[in-house]
């Protein structure tokens, strides 16, 4: 949480200096590259400590994830968005050292080609819902890449819902007109669960509906693997 809100300070404090009209959001995991980080979870009543090897559950992917997650959670009559904290909290252990590191990333080209293009009047974010400590490796990496990070914001939402958090971007600053500044969102992500909570915060928001400006219009690209190499499809929300 520390870490979000010092990255939502340093977004109000560019938002003052130098206001925008395009924010251009990228998920990490599964958008910008494939990586091999998997989540191990023990679940209450055993331990980590006396069964370092043999975990109740080995979670190879971001969907494994969210599935098993959301379904350990309906279990417990636990209903947040990210339930990892909720879950830990009733004796889960969750296991989510290797999300610290860039595991074996394999580049999304079709995505990275993008983020490369940094158009004017925009801001570029990867946001992330790993947690704090994984940004140093993920701009690492982007280096790596030839992604200049000096030009990309991280922000790790540590699970808080992104949609909450663009709607909050959106509405940081508004003009003399009682509109945003912000015409345009791209978002990146190849999460279904992630672009519902978009769509729903962002696209079916009537309270954020009413600073939206005329032409405003956010364009959702889901990043979908294929059997050789990936694609996007585009949901369109204006």
């Amino acid at each position: 949480m520390k870490l979000l809100l010092e990255n939502w300070r340093e977004f109000v404090r560019e938002e003052m200096e130098e206001p925008i009209t395009t924010l251009r959001i990228f998920d990490f995991d599964e958008t910008i590259a494939h990586t091999e980080s998997e989540t191990k979870v023990w679940i209450p009543g055993r331990s980590k400590v006396k069964n370092p090897e043999k975990p109740d559950a080995r979670l190879k992917n971001q969907k494994e994830f969210e599935d098993y997650m959301q379904g350990e959670a309906g279990k417990r009559g636990i209903k947040t968005f990210d339930p990892v904290r909720d879950l830990e909290a009733v004796g889960y252990e969750i296991d989510l050292t290797d999300f610290e590191r860039v595991v074996n990333p394999e580049e999304i080209t079709i995505i990275t080609d993008i983020i490369r293009q940094f158009p004017e009047n925009s801001k570029t974010y990867v946001m992330t819902a790993r947690r704090g400590n994984s940004v140093g490796p993920i701009l690492e990496y982007l280096d790596e890449i030839n992604i200049n990070s000096s030009q990309i914001r991280p922000i790790a939402t540590q699970g808080e819902s992104k949609g909450n958090v663009i709607a909050r971007m959106i509405a940081n600053k508004i003009m003399s007109d009682g509109k945003s500044n912000i015409n345009r969102v791209e978002y990146y992500e190849d999460s279904d669960k992630n672009i519902q909570d978009v769509i729903d915060k962002v696209c079916n928001n009537e309270k954020l509906d009413e600073i939206k400006p005329e032409n405003f219009e956010l364009v959702i690209k889901k990043v979908v693997k294929l059997e050789k190499g990936y694609d996007f499809q585009e949901i369109s929300c204006g």
